[in-house]
């Protein structure tokens, strides 16, 4: 009789009870197929799994009788049935130590070399496929199993699903209306987002205190736009003395402080995350590079490599990035904790001490140092699961990656190590819809300071949760001109002064501003506003003087904001000589009316 042997199967989702198979090399041959169809239930995001296991016998003297499924007790199973080709048979469900174990054992296996046997498994199970606002979400493990040869992941949409697929790492082998399939991926994991968007309610608090004796001003970094990511503003109390963008494309607020005040900010708003760039931000991206290139190659305290040798085979992004994920290790025992910034040169020295600023840092660094422009993101990465997507920084349990600006793509980059290296999942080719922008660091390593760094005490100052809800777009931008004279002199010019604010809840890009004009020559025909945050003012100002010489005419002078009309006057152009001559006239007149009364006056004193 052949020996026996024990197929260990862990399609757990956590990464510390990763799929395996304890089988000897060379004497099976395993294909499988997972089937997945997620449904929306009463109980809420329910997924129906079918499992077909084929172990083709490469020996005569060996076959399989027993094998077992294990996952973590969190993702519930129910319904549970299982047959193998002698037809169904019954599978032991035993929970312990916090894992679900699934005991299967053939009837009657097939024996010889050649032979195959097959094992049909299908269950219910929660929590596999997540609802995250309006989107689903899904991390689906694949077989660590060295006599694997095929391996079919198939996940069917419910029919009443308007779900598609956004992002997906790896890509599909194939999609078919509502069937997507991956033909023996070669990750560790795949991961799938159906829907294109998802809302965040966002609730910040900032805690400012003035310890000095004098009054100061601190700038406060609010979420800010991205060519990613869109900020709804619903409330900001108080508002801030001035609304302002850095260079880096940071949205700031400044509040003056008395001598020994303390203040408290709240924002509250939404912050929409969507898996396509934003049209009308990528100009504005583009521009701003332009300006940016100065310092994105430059080191600092953070940014700073001791010795480059031994990272001078890394050319590319992708160098850098496999890198960090094969080289560092995440800390568990630092997250949350008070740990200080060891910058790129400690990081990469310890690499066992890693966090996600680890991370970042060292990617910013070593980038740099290659000429690739590099800089960081301080944010939120939204995580239902600690041990596979960690958050790392201090105070509010925050998360850091980078991003590299491609000269092909004209565009930045985001990337995350820390998440593929501690999930499996690929965060080069793209991210996710969970990794939320609250400042940009391309400047300085550590300035603006993050939401959730401006603390007195121990508060909870960085509430983000998903919502289904939509919000709405008030679009509000409120425009200004300078007084305009009635009437011009044909040789001078005229200034005027232009203003807009945006008293909308959102962003407002490339704002035009025309000026046109009858009569007249004006230094500027028609101008962009390049962005304005919520709350934010910008001033401009052009002249103007007449375009034709002594002439008495009418002009007119026109101001369009945003494709609306702000002002349309009439102005008289009046030649130099008429009031040169009108001036002469009034200085003979009033110097007429001085000697007249002058002599009037002396004929009075001698008349007395």
């Amino acid at each position: 009789m052949g020996r026996r042997w024990l197929i260990a199967f862990l399609a757990g989702i956590l990464f510390i009870s990763w799929p395996s198979i304890a089988l000897a090399d060379n004497e099976f041959q395993s294909d499988y197929q997972v089937q997945y169809v997620p449904a929306v239930t009463p109980r809420g995001l329910e997924t129906h799994v079918n499992f077909l296991l084929t172990l083709t016998n490469l020996r005569s003297d060996v076959f399989v009788k027993k094998f077992s499924l294990t996952f973590p007790e969190e993702f519930g199973i129910r319904n549970l049935k299982a047959a193998d080709d002698s037809g169904q048979t019954t599978a032991d469900l035993k929970n312990d130590s916090g894992k679900t174990r699934i005991n299967l054992e053939f009837q009657s296996p097939q024996t010889g070399k050649g032979s195959k046997n097959n094992f049909f498994i299908e269950f219910d199970q929660d929590r596999l496929f997540q609802e995250n606002g309006s989107v689903w979400e899904v991390i689906l493990p694949t077989i660590d199993d060295p006599n694997k040869v095929t391996y079919k992941i198939i996940v069917n949409l419910p029919p009443g699903s308007n779900k598609k697929i956004a992002i997906a790492k790896p890509p599909p082998t194939y999609v078919a209306g509502k069937q997507i399939v991956w033909d023996t991926p070669a990750t560790r994991t795949v991961y799938a987002v159906f829907g294109t968007q998802v809302s965040y309610d966002t609730e910040l608090t900032y805690h400012l205190k003035n310890t000095r004796l004098v009054p100061v001003y601190t700038d406060v970094a609010f979420p800010p736009d991205t060519e990613y990511q869109k900020v709804y503003v619903t409330s900001l109390y108080p508002k801030p003395s001035l609304v302002f963008q850095d260079e880096d494309g940071n949205y700031l607020g400044r509040y003056i402080l008395s001598p020994q005040e303390t203040k408290t900010i709240l924002f509250k708003g939404v912050i929409e995350l969507s898996s396509r760039p934003r049209e009308e931000v990528g100009p504005v991206i583009q521009s701003r590079f332009a300006d940016q290139r100065k310092y994105l190659l430059s080191e600092n305290k953070y940014w700073h490599l001791s010795d480059i040798e031994p990272y001078k085979s890394l050319k590319a992004p992708r160098d850098i990035y496999s890198y960090l994920v094969t080289r560092f290790q995440y800390n568990y025992a630092k997250v949350g904790s008070r740990n200080s910034r060891l910058g790129a040169t400690e990081a990469l020295l310890r690499p066992d001490q890693a966090v996600c600023v680890e991370f970042s840092d060292s990617f910013v660094a070593l980038a740099r140092e290659k000429g690739i422009y590099a800089r960081e993101i301080e944010g939120y990465g939204f995580s239902r699961d600690s041990a596979l997507r960690p958050l790392s920084l201090a105070a509010d349990i925050l998360h850091s990656w980078p991003e590299y600006y491609s000269l092909e793509e004209n565009r930045w980059i985001a990337i995350d190590p820390t998440w593929e290296n501690t999930s499996g999942i690929d965060y080069f080719s793209s991210l996710d819809l969970n990794h939320i922008a609250l400042a940009i660091h391309g400047k300085q390593a550590d300035y603006p300071a993050p939401a959730g760094t401006y603390k007195i005490d121990a508060s909870k100052d960085v509430l983000i949760q998903p919502t289904v809800s939509s919000p709405v777009d008030l679009k509000k931008l409120d425009f200004a001109v300078s007084a305009l004279p009635k009437s011009i002199n044909d040789s001078f010019s005229y200034k005027v002064g232009v203003s807009v604010v945006n008293n909308g809840n959102t962003f407002a890009w490339n704002v035009p501003v025309e000026i046109s004009a009858t009569d007249l020559q004006t230094t500027k025909q028609n101008t962009t506003i390049a962005s304005l945050a919520p709350f934010e003012k910008k001033d401009f100002t052009f002249e103007f003087r007449a375009l034709r010489k002594n002439k008495k005419t009418s002009a007119r002078l026109k101001v369009t904001g945003n494709n609306r009309e702000i002002v349309n006057a009439a102005i008289a152009v009046v030649p130099f000589y008429y009031e040169l001559g009108l001036k002469i006239a009034v200085g003979l007149f009033v110097g007429t009316t001085i000697l007249f009364s002058f002599f009037l006056l002396r004929r009075l004193r001698r008349a007395v």
